[in-house]
């Protein structure tokens, strides 16, 4: 009905059938993408929705090279880009369109947004891992909102921000960045990997208010985002946490060790994976250190991983392989547009993008010494569960198992690597 009445108002030349409230569109919105970030599927009502917002506002004839969100309330932005956060979709003209009018708002701050909405809208970009490569805003938006952020603790108007010394711990609270922003600030900054000066002096004031929690405990969530954050930035960005103390360092890992020594479950698809390994008597570990989906342990020098230890009690010295399945929740959706999902009923492929938490969980494995394999669901997935010989070919390839696998006499798999665009004969 939502879009059955935008479409009818374009059309209109009566002001009050034109007239669509941009907060009541983003709510319906909101609402079909949390249902799909609690695994209640909405079907393709969410991505026709969206279209429709891009049709309505943002491509418009008459709102050409303007600001076609300029009359939305800050809230409204920041409600429309968490749906699509929540119903990862990558509809890039309309993501664009938020962070090009929040960029403006950050510049013009007698419309500003709320410490908190500012937050929000780092998290949706991390999220969705909206980097410079997908548009130019990307790259300049974290600097930009750090900035501003720093700004409005400073209560400083167009003046360098200095990052000589720390504000005082409870600033960011008082400013409205309480312990749930701060731990989303530091892993979104850390996810987007863009360690300019503003960014930097504000994770180093996250961390000390972070540190300073006046409740004198932090949430399991939040301690594991300042965790992971922590851990890369002590290499990535050494500054960022330079005055973070030994205590809470160890405190975080702490919290991180308990977290990921408890018991596992392993899926459905992890476990066809070890199924398809056994059979091919690749030695492994399900549900390993550090929520490794399966581990192999090689010699150094081994070219093929079917020559794997059995033995996990000594790992130092071998090469370590995380075989990481990446289920749906990984990625955005495969279609975030009527236009992809007519190209998918036309037999096109379509390969979604990565999600900032599965960009993080590879660079922490990677510093841990891991080698990381993924096998995406899309590829997976096509293979029948009745075909295990395909899946031991597909296997094969990903991990360079075999130089040769003897199925029956006549029936040999022989090694060749993945070719670049992933494709099989179930494309």
């Amino acid at each position: 009905e939502a879009m059955r009445r935008m479409s009818r108002s374009m059309g209109s030349t009566s002001d009050q059938e034109r007239r669509i409230l941009p907060r009541d569109i983003t709510q319906i919105a909101w609402a079909l993408g949390t249902m799909e970030s609690d695994n209640s599927s909405v079907g393709d009502v969410l991505v026709h929705l969206v279209d429709a917002i891009n049709d309505y506002w943002i491509h418009k004839e008459e709102s050409y090279n303007e600001r076609p969100l300029k009359d939305w309330r800050c809230a409204d932005l920041v409600q429309l880009a968490t749906a699509l956060s929540h119903g990862r979709l990558d509809n890039r003209p309309v993501l664009i369109a938020i962070f090009e009018e929040a960029m403006d708002r950050l510049i013009d701050r007698s419309r500003g947004f709320t410490t908190s909405e500012i937050s929000i809208l780092m998290w949706v970009q991390a999220r969705l891992y909206l980097t410079a490569k997908i548009h130019k805003i990307f790259g300049s938006f974290p600097s930009s909102a750090s900035r501003a952020l720093l700004q409005r603790m400073q209560s400083l108007k167009n003046k360098e921000v200095p990052n000589k010394e720390l504000l005082p711990a409870q600033t960011m609270r008082h400013r409205g960045l309480g312990s749930q922003e701060q731990a989303n600030l530091a892993w979104s900054l850390t996810v987007l990997e863009q360690y300019d000066d503003n960014v930097t002096t504000l994770l180093q004031n996250v961390f000390h208010a972070a540190s300073s929690n006046e409740e004198g405990m932090i949430q399991l969530e939040h301690a594991h985002q300042l965790w992971q954050a922590f851990f890369v930035l002590s290499e990535d960005c050494p500054d960022a946490v330079k005055f973070v103390s030994y205590e809470f360092s160890q405190y975080l890992e702490k919290k991180w060790n308990e977290e990921k020594g408890r018991l596992k479950q392993s899926s459905s698809r992890h476990k066809a994976i070890s199924q398809t390994l056994n059979l091919m008597k690749v030695a492994h570990r399900n549900e390993y250190d550090e929520d490794v989906d399966v581990a192999i342990v090689l010699e150094e020098n081994s070219a093929w991983t079917h020559t794997a230890q059995d033995n996990f009690d000594v790992v130092e010295g071998r090469m370590k392989v995380a075989v990481e399945f990446d289920g749906p929740h990984h990625f955005t959706v495969m279609a975030s547009s009527g236009k992809d999902l007519s190209a998918i009923a036309n037999g096109a492929k379509i390969s979604p993008r990565v999600l900032g938490h599965t960009v993080l969980k590879y660079r922490l494995l990677k510093k841990k010494g891991w080698t990381v394999v993924r096998i995406p669901y899309y590829e997976f997935d096509k293979i029948p569960f009745w075909a295990s010989m395909e899946r031991q070919r597909y296997l094969q390839r990903a991990l360079k198992t075999h130089d040769k696998i003897q199925f029956s006499g006549i029936d040999v798999s022989e090694y060749k690597a993945m070719v670049p665009n992933r494709h099989s004969r179930f494309d």
